[in-house]
């Protein structure tokens, strides 16, 4: 055989590697649009197809040098060249790939279905609010987060143009992604109530998307000294930021029952609770519940259900973990913090509004989630209707297991019972169709910048 002819097969060879990719994407598109429950990730399949396109066009044309004819140092060079930039797609599919194939479980692709409805419930009203407020333009509106699930202690979020960092060595290194991802266990999975870390995740997703984090944080900080906190408990708050922003917007996006709900995950040993270790972004879990409680009065003034609500939070984790007077200063700044995080209009970022403003929990809102725990504990009386956004079916349930555990109730079945309502609500109470973005020039663009972290 000719050194040509060897040089020819490796050529269509490498041809065919260079095909597969975009024709194994292109298939995953296509299943979005006919597939009724992948129509959840079409956008995002949109935005991976605009990255692997970027790859094969720059792929096509170090095929087209590569001349079996010619030069065989220039061919081996090339074609050394060109596998190298196949690879770096691969690695950029199959870190989505991975979280994609999920969906064809039995075990998992129906609360994966629930976890991505309630994100994207949470993510997408928020952006259209925006919209339609002028703070962003189609061409600015994103891909919702893709969940996926891990053996990790709790929920976490990469959001876009960061790296996904969760103790793996992951293939990507220090790539960013264009499409947000949020992991939650495995084990959440049998609890969709805790699903509600779900609204927080979505918390630091909106603000990265709505560029939020650096006037909040002045925001906060000018709202601290002017009542005279002293500069290292500011620094602190400061260092807290994106943590608590994340937890009141999840409040605005769930209502009370996120609070409940983190109070579970921070169910600890007393020394991790009252513990401050100054280099954890997150808040100490103390002051955090309690400050979580004393925001829920505020989702709706005047409203006593609220009021009373908060009121048996702050008492339920004093009575587990005791009063602690340590933290009486940091509680002393929640009417400082709170305003100056979701109640002071952003001119430039927001367009005037308020972050309470964009994202507004509603008595009718409020009201239909009470009104769904009696079904979610019995299954009779009235159905709640699809007025019930999928975000507060969760919600609904997690209320459902506290009062359970109040009337004395639990057990293994009613539990189970409550689980398989409130995914099945989810799914009847989601909006059908297509949640496709935007698909125009600049928002390609914007996605086909990042292939070049890969």
């Amino acid at each position: 055989m000719s050194t040509a002819a060897v040089l020819d097969m490796r050529k269509e060879e490498l041809r065919r590697r260079v095909n597969g990719l975009p024709a194994e994407v292109d298939a995953w598109r296509k299943s979005t649009q006919t597939v009724l429950d992948y129509n959840a990730h079409s956008s995002q399949l949109e935005a991976i197809k605009t990255l692997v396109d970027v790859f094969t066009k720059e792929q096509k044309v170090l095929l087209q040098g590569l001349d079996p004819q010619g030069d065989v140092a220039a061919f081996e060079s090339n074609a050394f060249d060109l596998v190298q930039n196949v690879i770096r797609s691969q690695k950029m599919w199959d870190f989505f790939r991975d979280k994609l194939i999920l969906r064809f479980s039995p075990t998992f692709k129906e609360a994966l279905w629930v976890a991505d409805t309630v994100a994207w419930d949470c993510y997408d009203p928020v952006l259209q609010a925006a919209r339609d407020a002028g703070i962003l333009k189609k061409a600015e509106l994103r891909e919702p987060p893709l969940t996926y699930l891990t053996a990790e202690w709790s929920p976490a979020t990469w959001v876009r143009g960061q790296r996904p960092i969760d103790g793996r060595n992951y293939p990507l290194g220090t790539s960013s992604l264009p499409i947000p991802v949020i992991e939650l266990p495995w084990d959440h999975v049998e609890n969709t109530w805790e699903f509600l870390a779900l609204h927080h995740e979505v918390g630091h997703d909106l603000e990265a998307d709505l560029k939020l984090r650096e006037p909040l944080k002045v925001s906060l900080k000018k709202a601290l000294e002017d009542v005279g906190a002293p500069a290292a408990r500011v620094q602190r708050w400061l260092s807290w930021q994106g943590e608590i922003f994340a937890d009141l917007v999840a409040l605005q996006l769930g209502g009370p029952a996120f609070a409940e709900a983190l109070m579970g995950l921070l169910l600890l040993p007393a020394v991790k609770v009252i513990t401050d270790i100054p280099s954890d972004p997150h808040p100490t879990p103390y002051p955090r519940i309690l400050m979580n409680a004393a925001y829920i009065p505020t989702l709706i003034p005047g409203e006593q259900t609220l009021v009373l609500h908060g009121q048996q939070i702050a008492e339920r984790w004093k009575a587990i973990y005791g009063s602690q007077p340590r933290f009486d200063a940091l509680a002393g700044d929640f009417p400082s913090v709170v305003p100056a995080l979701m109640d002071t209009a952003l001119p430039v970022e927001l367009n005037g509004m308020t972050v309470r403003q964009l994202m507004e929990y509603k008595l009718a809102d409020h009201l239909r989630i009470l009104k769904a725990v009696g079904y979610m504990l019995t299954g009779k009386g009235n159905k709640p209707t699809k007025e019930l956004k999928p975000r507060h079916c969760v919600s609904a349930g997690r209320l459902a297991v506290t009062q359970a555990a109040l009337d004395a109730t639990l057990s293994e079945a009613l539990l189970n019972d409550i689980n398989g309502r409130t995914m099945k609500l989810v799914r009847e109470n989601a909006k059908v169709g297509l949640r496709a973005g935007d698909t125009s020039a600049p928002h390609k663009a914007f996605i086909a910048s990042f292939a070049a972290n890969f």
